[in-house]
């Protein structure tokens, strides 16, 4: 229903719904995971202190970026953000000794 001053969707909320899980699912467990792997192998503490800090920072990373992709109000903008971190700890991991 089409009220005054407020802009047709271009696409139906279904698809954008489905759209954005898509994105949000394997994204954001992309980005936790490598957030984690990331703080385990640049921490300067021991390594079971680093392993237990990676595994609550992905822990508490994946349910903000899901939350967050159904938050922006565009998914260009949400890829925009997530595909660069993404590559940048990726990047980072793999400096840092990570071997998948």
């Amino acid at each position: 229903m089409a009220s005054a001053g407020k802009p047709q969707p271009t696409r139906p909320r279904r698809y954008d719904i489905a759209l954005r899980l898509v994105v949000a699912l394997p994204l954001g467990y992309a980005l936790s995971a490598l957030g984690g792997v990331c703080l385990a192998f640049w921490l300067p503490l021991s390594r079971a202190d680093n392993a237990m800090a990676g595994i609550l920072l992905g822990l508490i990373l994946w349910p903000v970026i899901f939350m967050a992709s159904f938050a922006v109000a565009r998914i260009g903008r949400l890829l925009a953000l997530l595909i660069p971190v993404t590559c940048l700890l990726s990047a980072l991991a793999l400096l840092g000794g990570w071997r998948p």
